[in-house]
């Protein structure tokens, strides 16, 4: 049974069933156990050299997460004071802590979709019916990674011009950080910023930012840029005047309705333990997690069920291959 045999069918369903999964889990065991065995796929599919990338935008927004929802929210039953009459509650650090860790799972979950996933297809699967939806969907599923990559690529072109290197080209134009930023008026002359300026640690930080948004702003205009130029292209081919066609064809296999029975029986004895409240944790007022109790039963072992077939499959694949 190869991977690429599966119909992209069933991976929408069973990533999508993932994504619900990052949402409705609570349970720290039950967490981790999810964002242990997803690193370990996306480890095997080759997506791990994007890791680095994911991290560095999840750091700072999941530390933010983390610092304002303590502080936006008081609810909770275990106080800690930190000054005066200040404190925050150990259930919204909690709290934040989970959402944190859903929201890098989310983001771990759209990765590995798209190495499983072609856009294609995901044509293939709406464009017939739904063209217009199918579109946003395969530009929205590959807009972070798209996006990622640019900016890479303008920093890496950054780096060369600061470094004497000369560019020719596209490559002159899209880095032309200076023209891009020429017709923005911005009052330097104010005290109060030649005071920051004066400040070498400020001053740097700033140098940094401006260089950082310059990076940014080069990106997101080359990517309007160049889905202007998609758009026009796809309309002077014709794209949703009749109903589309598809020059690729998918037939279920028997690999497919297994990969379906298996989703199937995981996922119906997964919501019985959600409706017996394993998986879930309350934390507010209080939380009741404690971490000697072990969920050592059956629905986290068909949890667990549930996230081996793809790790299977790669494994099995590499073996195959190697």
């Amino acid at each position: 049974m190869e991977l690429t045999s599966i119909h992209p069918g069933v991976y929408l369903l069973y990533y999508f069933i993932m994504v619900l999964f990052a949402f409705i889990f609570s349970d720290p065991y039950f967490v981790v156990t999810f964002l242990v065995l997803l690193l370990v796929l996306i480890a095997l599919q080759g997506v791990s050299h994007e890791l680095k990338n994911i991290m560095r935008l999840f750091i700072p927004l999941s530390v933010l997460i983390m610092i304002l929802n303590p502080l936006l929210n008081r609810t909770g039953a275990h106080k800690i004071y930190l000054w005066s009459g200040f404190f925050i509650t150990y259930e919204a650090i909690a709290y934040g802590i989970l959402m944190s860790l859903a929201l890098l799972i989310v983001i771990l979950v759209f990765s590995s979709y798209n190495r499983s996933v072609s856009y294609q297809e995901m044509l293939y699967i709406f464009s017939k019916k739904l063209p217009i939806i199918s579109m946003i969907i395969v530009m929205a599923s590959r807009f972070i990674p798209l996006t990622n990559s640019r900016a890479i690529e303008v920093q890496k072109l950054n780096s060369l011009k600061s470094n004497g290197v000369e560019l020719e080209g596209e490559d002159e134009e899209r880095i032309d950080v200076d023209a891009f930023n020429s017709n923005i008026n911005t009052d330097y002359n104010s005290k109060l910023v030649d005071k920051l300026k004066s400040n070498k640690r400020i001053a740097a930080i700033i140098k940094e930012a401006k260089t950082l948004g310059k990076i940014m702003g080069i990106t997101v205009s080359w990517s309007l840029e160049e889905s202007m130029f998609t758009a026009k292209s796809m309309k002077a081919r014709g794209y949703n005047a009749t109903e589309r066609t598809s020059y690729l064809s998918y037939k279920f296999s028997n690999a497919d309705f297994a990969f379906i029975a298996l989703i199937i029986v995981t996922v119906g004895i997964i919501i019985i333990g959600l409706l017996h409240g394993v998986g879930m944790i309350n934390i507010y007022p209080s939380i009741d997690f404690k971490f000697s109790n072990l969920p050592l039963n059956i629905y986290y072992l068909a949890f667990i069920v549930f996230l081996l077939p793809l790790i299977y499959l790669e494994i099995k694949e590499r073996i195959l291959w190697h």
